[in-house]
């Protein structure tokens, strides 16, 4: 049991909560995006590198407040905060429709061989991989449009957004 918690349990809890002293018995571990804090390569995250983390994350807090308070009065109003989202939400769906025309080609349309060729639903089984087409052919014309493939996302998006 101890060994299931040294070798597995703590590795994989430090990988998810970003704690970064987490070594293994004859290997060191630390997640990719912790490594560039790692200034004296020891494969652990000291304290000082844990304040430089915390102050990176002060600095880039305060920068985003300071991108949102369009009135540069201090304090960030609800309709700037509206506002950030739509430019943020206009960004996300940009990106959206950029990938869609990557997978649809010219005809804007994604058909069950273009949707075979989305990263990753190589290993998805038949029967799921043909389930999530025909959820997302809405009007069951035997290809997604970015319209359908949109709503559903946005639909997705809404279901995992905690209720406020």
């Amino acid at each position: 049991m101890k060994t299931l918690v040294s070798h597995i349990l703590l590795p994989l809890a430090g990988a998810l909560l970003g704690l970064a002293q987490v070594q293994e018995t004859h290997e060191k571990f630390l997640p990719d995006f912790l490594k560039r804090f790692d200034t004296n390569e020891d494969g652990k995250i000291d304290e000082e590198e844990r304040q430089a983390i915390a102050d990176l994350r002060v600095k880039l807090h305060s920068e985003k407040q300071k991108s949102i308070d369009s009135n540069l009065d201090g304090q960030i109003q609800k309709s700037e905060v509206e506002f950030a989202r739509r430019i943020l939400r206009s960004k996300i769906d940009e990106r959206r429709q950029q990938k869609f025309r990557e997978i649809a080609g010219e005809d804007n349309l994604i058909s069950r061989d273009e949707f075979a060729t989305i990263p990753g639903s190589e290993t998805l089984p038949e029967f799921l991989s043909s389930a999530i087409f025909e959820h997302l052919d809405t009007d069951d014309s035997g290809e997604i449009s970015f319209g359908e493939f949109l709503g559903k996302l946005r639909d997705h998006d809404r279901l995992l957004k905690p209720a406020r």
